[in-house]
């Protein structure tokens, strides 16, 4: 075993913060070629209050929990008490320095004020042969085995619908979507790396309906426009809330999946690839071809 995974359980026992197995292996589900979509955003009022509403449901006291996992070259982490926060990095040392600033970009954009700080505890450690390095990950986090009631279930949509808004904001506002990032060229598990917004952006509308079919849910995927996907999805995903799934376990590719794994992945992975998209947004600003641009995310402020 690789010196870096001493101490860690092999494949079946967990540990805490969500990690999870990034890129879902969903070829059919990239779109390379640009579609034509029309964009609805909601007003920003209305944004606004379902900001407020989500961020009411956020709890964070003196302990943050975290989920690790890894293949031996790059760990992957998610933050259990803040769905969809992730921290990376090629040593574990690494991935849980960055969970402060993690915790404090997810709060701003939650809006979400808080004093003090906190501590960090791995709870879950999981080893897999994943490309982790590449944000590949698998890991079911024990809270997401469990079931929901109404009030976490309303919460997890809510964050959702706002996390898919935000994403959403963040592409609609660009400018050049199309203009190739050459720093991001390389390929990866699944195949070519995004390497422009606009390629990102059909990337993450395509998975919307990857993450139905994790929970056996039949759908007709001719829909490309994201807000409708993603509205569609949801209400999807509350059916199998309503019918008393959300507890059920899913063994699916070999991953096993529940109804919390997918809605707290849903998150993930617009924020993962949001801050791709800032980044890329950034190299454009840097080589003067924009003179700045919008971040609703809030990660690097």
């Amino acid at each position: 075993m690789d010196a870096g995974l001493q101490g860690w359980p092999r494949r079946g026992l967990r540990v805490q913060i969500q990690i999870i197995r990034a890129h879902f292996r969903s070829e059919r589900y990239s779109y390379p070629h640009t579609l034509e979509t029309t964009i609805y955003v909601d007003p920003p009022e209305k944004v606004a209050g379902r900001t407020v509403l989500v961020a009411k449901g956020i709890e964070l006291g003196s302990r943050v929990s975290v989920a690790l996992e890894t293949n031996g070259k790059g760990f992957i982490g998610y933050v259990e008490e803040l769905p969809g926060a992730y921290v990376r990095g090629a040593t574990e040392d690494e991935a849980l320095s960055k969970v402060p600033s993690e915790v404090e970009a997810y709060l701003r954009w939650l809006q979400v004020k808080r004093g003090g700080g906190f501590e960090t505890f791995v709870t879950q450690r999981h080893v897999s042969s994943l490309a982790v390095e590449d944000a590949d990950n698998e890991i079911l986090l024990d809270v997401d085995r469990q079931g929901m009631l109404e009030e976490e279930s309303d919460h997890l949509i809510h964050l959702v619908e706002c996390s898919g808004e935000t994403f959403l904001r963040t592409y609609s506002a660009v400018k050049h979507k199309d203009w190739v990032d050459t720093e991001r060229i390389r390929r990866t598990f699944y195949g070519e790396r995004p390497c422009s917004i606009q390629s990102i952006f059909d990337h993450v509308n395509g998975t919307q309906y990857y993450y139905l079919s994790r929970m056996n849910i039949p759908f007709d995927d001719t829909e490309r426009d994201f807000a409708k996907v993603r509205r569609l999805c949801v209400r999807r995903l509350m059916e199998v809330h309503e019918t008393g799934g959300s507890g059920q376990v899913r063994h699916i590719d070999d991953e096993y999946w529940t109804l919390k794994k997918v809605l707290r992945r849903f998150i993930w992975h617009d924020r993962i690839h949001g801050k791709a998209i800032v980044r890329i947004l950034e190299r454009q600003r840097r080589s003067g071809l924009i003179a700045g641009y919008e971040d609703p995310f809030r990660f690097f402020e």
